[in-house]
């Protein structure tokens, strides 16, 4: 047959007229795909580095212009707050030596010489220093006071222990609050009723007026030392409002200048944002139309090539297939039929092989006159047997077999092996893996999975039918037709047994039977093959 490859036919339209248009090359296509992508990358590639050189003008102007304006005003911020700190140790601190090295650096920072030369600072840090000098002089009046109140008040503790002797009262100083207010009570009544009583005694008189006296001037210190707190607070809390003008005044006017800088970067980086997610929306588009074109002249091609290959692995034939845009695409498509075509070929010829091999396979491993597995395949099959389970071994051998041949020929013994054949290959379903034959009128049967009584019993079934085709047998002497002797063996699971042995002593157990009268069907147990009656049914 001409194996040579013909031309493929030019395609067609599903009408049959031949299909004219331009074919291009498979890279030609995705670069010619992948083009618009590349533009917009381009564009945007643009547009982004043309915003960020402007964001690093604005940034390097602020950095030039500004940043040194900022940093001296930082610094400006730096001293307020040391101010402020200064200040608020003036106005805290309890030790007056604290307070005055607080004071002297605070009106330090406070001089015209450490801010920038502008009438505003001017204005605020001569209100400062006043605000200072004020605060100063309240926390002196206030110091004083706290002084007078300690005297008045050590004072009235002394001369109201005496009084409380004269009162009967023992006065200690770790009396609770409670106690300690009872007894004064207990004092000043003891006063009064001095005062009413004649011939009072005139020491004690004197200590009621001091006793009344420094408990006014307790009231009166008191007094005036929490006025001056009232005021020093009044005066820290001006003092805090100007401070945050000069924080506000030091950092407005570059401030302004770095808002406008960030504001302008900030919009900048709106607009390179805004570009990347419409870039990022247009270039999904393009993907998909890709995705489409690429489906439609590519992938749609390469699935039906699949199919139609699939086909060809299937046995089915390709004719001609629709014309597609790529040319190498088409090329393979133009194949596919002259493939179909050899493969059809091929499948015609490895059919005949398979014949041809399976009946080689018959003749060497069947016998040619019973259809029966011969002793090569029986040798095969016994060797491949595994010991995970039991495996039952039958030796079959026609009874005066020779004399059969003797008194009716070979032609009729012939025809008997085939029917005893075909009676073995009936009770084991007709599988040439476990009926055998073994050589002459001997047969054998392997049967793997049973027991011996399963073993026994199928032996003694195929005796029987045998027995029962009754072929006639004038010259034997067990009976007037054809007649068999069967001997069984088997080896257990996991059995040590060889297959040699086993097939000894399924040998010895034919050999019993016909010993034993032929037309019967023995066991042999190694174990117990010395006891009568427990090897031959």
């Amino acid at each position: 047959m001409d194996t040579r490859e013909t031309a493929a036919p030019p395609p067609r339209s599903p009408d049959g007229r031949a299909e004219r248009f331009h074919r291009i090359g498979i890279y030609r296509f995705i670069a010619l795909a992948l083009l618009p992508t590349v533009c917009l990358l381009a564009l945007v590639y643009w547009y982004v580095d043309d915003n960020l050189q402007e964001i690093k003008t604005a940034a390097e102007s602020t950095n030039q212009v500004h940043l040194p304006g900022i940093l001296k005003n930082q610094r400006t911020l730096i001293n307020i707050e040391s101010l402020r700190r200064y200040v608020e140790t003036v106005y805290n601190a309890s030790d007056a030596e604290i307070r005055r090295d607080a004071l002297v650096n605070a009106l330090a920072l406070a001089t015209e010489s450490v801010f920038e030369a502008n009438s505003r600072f001017v204005e605020y840090a001569t209100s400062a220093k006043s605000l200072l000098y004020a605060l100063d002089a309240v926390k002196k009046r206030s110091d004083r006071a706290q002084e007078e109140l300690a005297r008045a008040a050590r004072l009235f503790v002394q001369t109201e222990a005496r009084l409380g002797v004269y009162a009967g009262e023992d006065r200690h100083e770790a009396m609770p609050a409670e106690d300690d207010a009872r007894v004064s009570e207990r004092v000043l009544a003891y006063c009064g009723k001095l005062r009413a009583a004649p011939g009072t005694l005139p020491r004690a008189l004197a200590q009621c007026v001091t006793l009344r006296e420094s408990r006014q001037a307790m009231e009166k210190a008191r007094q005036r030392h929490s006025d001056a707190d009232t005021e020093a607070r009044e005066l820290w809390k001006q003092f805090d409002q100007l401070l945050r003008k000069l924080s506000d005044l030091a950092s407005s006017k570059e401030a302004e200048a770095t808002h406008w800088a960030m504001e302008y970067i900030s919009k900048s980086a709106r607009r390179t944002h805004f570009v990347f997610y419409l870039s990022g929306v247009l270039i999904v588009l393009i993907f998909c139309v890709f995705i489409l074109v690429l489906h439609r002249y590519i992938l749609s091609p390469l699935t039906l090539a699949s199919r139609s290959l699939r086909r060809i692995r299937d046995g089915g034939r390709v004719e001609n297939l629709p014309p597609v845009r790529v040319r190498e695409l088409q090329d393979m498509l133009n194949i596919l039929p002259v493939v179909s075509r050899h493969v059809t070929d091929l499948s015609a010829r490895s059919g005949l092989l398979e014949q041809e091999k399976d009946r080689f396979r018959n003749l060497s491993l069947v016998d040619g006159l019973t259809g029966a597995g011969n002793r090569r395949h029986f040798d095969a099959c016994l060797a491949r047997s595994g010991r995970d389970r039991p495996l039952a071994l039958l030796m079959l051998d026609v009874d005066m077999f020779k004399l059969y041949n003797d008194a009716y020929g070979h032609l009729a013994g012939d025809s008997a092996l085939i029917a005893v054949a075909r009676t073995m290959l009936e009770e084991l379903r007709g599988s040439v893996d476990q009926a055998f034959r073994y050589g002459g009128e001997e047969f054998c049967a392997l049967l793997p999975g049973v027991s011996a009584a399963e073993a026994l019993a199928v032996g003694e079934r195929l005796r029987k039918r045998i027995q029962n085709l009754r072929i006639p047998h004038q010259s034997s002497s067990v009976a007037p037709h054809l007649t068999a002797s069967i001997g069984v063996a088997l080896r257990e699971a996991g059995s040590p047994m060889s297959n040699q042995e086993l097939t000894e002593y399924a040998d010895k157990a034919l050999y019993r039977a016909k010993t034993s009268g032929r037309n019967q069907v023995c066991f042999y147990n190694p174990a117990a093959s010395s006891l009568p009656g427990e090897t031959a049914l």
